[in-house]
């Protein structure tokens, strides 16, 4: 009987260590669970936050259209793209105006010298 009552007694313990271990792997895989399903929430969040942007930045492309056109838009820009290219050439004609003045002035004084 004494010899039954050990076995039991370590069968016992087996059975304890071994709900314990269910246990800790229960309460490791809820926390995981609840850190996913916390992180999810977040991005859930993110995406509304996004498409409210979208729906906000759709509406407001409508409203400049109904002022502006894309085809009057294409059109300003090209000519703001031709404008700075003909400050670009009168900066490049100036300066270079600039340095044959100088060569110029300057190879005179020598030729009175």
């Amino acid at each position: 009987m004494s010899d039954e009552k050990d076995t039991w007694s370590e069968y016992s313990k087996l059975v304890l260590k071994e709900l314990e271990r269910l246990n800790d792997n229960h309460e490791r895989m809820r926390s995981d669970f609840d850190n996913r399903l916390n992180e999810m929430n977040t991005k859930l969040g993110d995406i509304k936050n996004i498409e409210k942007n979208v729906s906000a930045n759709s509406a407001w492309i409508d409203r400049v259209n109904d002022v502006w056109s894309p085809s009057q838009m294409q059109s300003a820009k090209d000519e703001l793209y031709k404008q700075k290219g003909k400050w670009t050439a009168t900066i490049a004609i100036v300066t270079f105006i600039q340095i044959i003045m100088g060569i110029g002035i300057t190879l005179f004084i020598k030729f009175l010298d």
